[in-house]
């Protein structure tokens, strides 16, 4: 064995534990969402055909509120499981191109209603038809019933997932 081999094998590190990352949900799931990202009408591709600056996080945002209405800062953080800075900056700039208009609570003036103007939904409905063809695209590999399963096999693990979310907060006694 050289110097270099013998100084080689001293910097490279040892592993006690190895994942089967095709066996790792957490890993599968990541790995899918960043293909499922890049598939069909990439959406950074249909943003940029708009002509208007706008990013991923700001269409996110929008994506939230046509499909629930208006929302709550909180609620719209919730839905996309980001924190409500990101979700204030993002409105920040939604509300400069007119997308969104926010209504304060009679009640709590600290709580602000979040949701699209006709400018924000028409911009919306530029982009969705092309998101919903993309997530056709995806699951068309899977028959009807194929599709039923999963959904009911991702609804069983987002209910344990907010089960753990639950018994991991601190906030409880």
């Amino acid at each position: 064995m050289t110097n270099t081999d013998n100084q080689l094998s001293n910097e490279i590190g040892k592993v006690n534990f190895t994942l089967d990352l095709q066996t790792f949900l957490p890993y599968r799931m990541y790995k899918l969402a960043a293909q499922m990202s890049q598939a069909g009408n990439k959406l950074s591709d249909l943003l940029l055909e708009t002509g208007i600056e706008i990013g991923e996080r700001e269409w996110r945002v929008i994506s939230v509120l046509g499909s629930y209405g208006g929302l709550t800062n909180r609620h719209v953080a919730e839905a996309l499981r980001t924190d409500a800075a990101t979700v204030t900056r993002a409105v920040k700039v939604l509300k400069q191109l007119q997308f969104v208009a926010t209504k304060n609570s009679k009640r709590d003036r600290r709580k602000i209603l979040i949701y699209l103007t006709q400018s924000g939904a028409d911009f919306h409905d530029r982009i969705t038809p092309k998101r919903i063809e993309t997530g056709e695209q995806i699951e068309s590999c899977f028959s009807a019933e194929e599709k039923e399963q999963l959904h009911h096999l991702l609804n069983k693990l987002d209910r344990h997932m907010h089960h753990l979310e639950n018994e991991l907060e601190d906030e409880w006694e």
